[in-house]
């Protein structure tokens, strides 16, 4: 059985794609479930260049899953997800809004350290300012907090802070196994996000090194495409399958109104 937990539409103002098209892809490559997960919307209309307002989830975002999933229930299962962002300082807003929906499973992605957009390729030449090595640490942080939050039941792209290539000039191996100790406790699962493979770092989310921590720590994994366009939808996942066979057991998790089950691929 293969799923894909991760995929975005136009609604978030950066991909292409109403969300039918993304759930007609999916059939066609066969797939057994697909999740709908776009940005969530924040407070005050932080970040609304990137994500739907929440007029736009309650009015088309929301709405339009759950028809979509009636219609096509004898084809595929569509589940309803969300992306959500850790920010400090917005804990409780989120945990508000994320009550009032139904949701299958909420991810949650670190996209930003403070006020840097740091996945942002318009914003990229802030890591030639900054010391790389403080920036991992501050983004494995931000990670720690999203695990210690229970707003999330999927931490996402676990080593987004790659994605142009940069890369810490020293070990890193203690700071990851606390980040990972702690979404353990917390009973979350780590996306295997094969977009990276897109991005200029050419490596899947999260790398083999990261990988081999989860395994250790027996911490399960899902499976996301990370698509912003319909023909993303399940890309890359002939690699991903090996390394869930490898680290995983070859299980992965589903959500089913924010419960976890493990099924083999």
């Amino acid at each position: 059985m293969l799923v894909d937990n991760h995929t975005h539409n136009y609604l978030c103002k950066h991909a292409d794609g109403m969300i039918e098209n993304y759930i007609q892809h999916a059939i066609s490559i066969g797939l057994d479930e697909i999740g709908i997960s776009d940005h969530t919307p924040m407070p005050d209309n932080w970040d609304r260049e990137f994500r739907m307002t929440e007029e736009q989830f309650w009015k088309e975002y929301s709405p339009t899953v759950f028809v979509l999933r009636e219609k096509y229930k004898n084809k595929i299962s569509v589940k309803f997800g969300l992306e959500g962002d850790f920010m400090p300082g917005t804990e409780s807003w989120v945990k508000t809004f994320n009550a009032k929906s139904d949701f299958d499973y909420v991810i949650g992605s670190v996209h930003y350290i403070d006020d840097w957009g740091f996945d942002n390729p318009t914003f990229v030449a802030k890591y030639d300012v900054k010391d790389v090595n403080e920036i991992y640490e501050q983004y494995y942080d931000r990670i720690n907090g999203s695990a210690q939050s229970g707003l999330f039941d999927i931490i996402g792209h676990c080593d987004l802070v790659k994605k142009f290539g940069h890369r810490p000039t020293k070990a890193m191996e203690e700071v990851l196994r606390e980040t990972f100790a702690l979404v353990k406790q917390s009973n979350m699962a780590v996306e295997i996000n094969t977009s990276g493979l897109r991005k200029p770092v050419k490596e899947m989310y999260p790398s083999e090194t990261v990988l081999k921590i989860l395994s250790e720590y027996g911490i399960p994994l899902t499976l996301g495409s990370d698509a912003h366009t319909p023909m993303d939808v399940g890309r890359d996942f002939d690699l991903a399958k090996q390394l869930i066979e490898r680290y995983g057991g070859g299980k992965i998790s589903v959500f089913s109104k924010r419960q976890r089950s493990e099924i083999k691929i």
